[in-house]
């Protein structure tokens, strides 16, 4: 898939119950290549970035999507796949992430 400018296509979310950081699986498309990854952000960055779909119209509907893992009675791993609708990808660009996550690479 070929973008105009550098962006991210969310596929997955997902965190623990304990933790104060988001996994985001993705494609990110920079500088003309394209390449799955992994980005950690912290809840507040995560937030951010929920207000920023906001803002552009995409409702991820975190109440009816979120799936349960239960691990144990204190361990439970959220996870919400984003790739079900293909008609609707999650395109977000680049510049909307936090600077010290544009550092990582898969």
């Amino acid at each position: 898939m070929k973008t105009i400018f550098d962006s991210i296509l969310l596929n997955r979310i997902q965190f623990e119950n304990s933790s104060t950081e988001v996994q985001l699986d993705c494609c990110i498309y920079e500088n003309g290549n394209a390449y799955d990854s992994q980005i950690f952000v912290s809840m507040s960055a995560f937030n951010q970035l929920l207000c920023e779909l906001s803002v552009r119209g995409i409702d991820l509907n975190i109440d009816e999507n979120l799936d349960t893992i239960v691990i144990s009675e204190t361990e439970i791993i959220y996870s919400m796949d984003l790739t079900n609708d293909a008609d609707k990808p999650i395109f977000l660009p680049y510049y909307c992430f936090p600077e010290q996550s544009k550092l990582l690479r898969a």
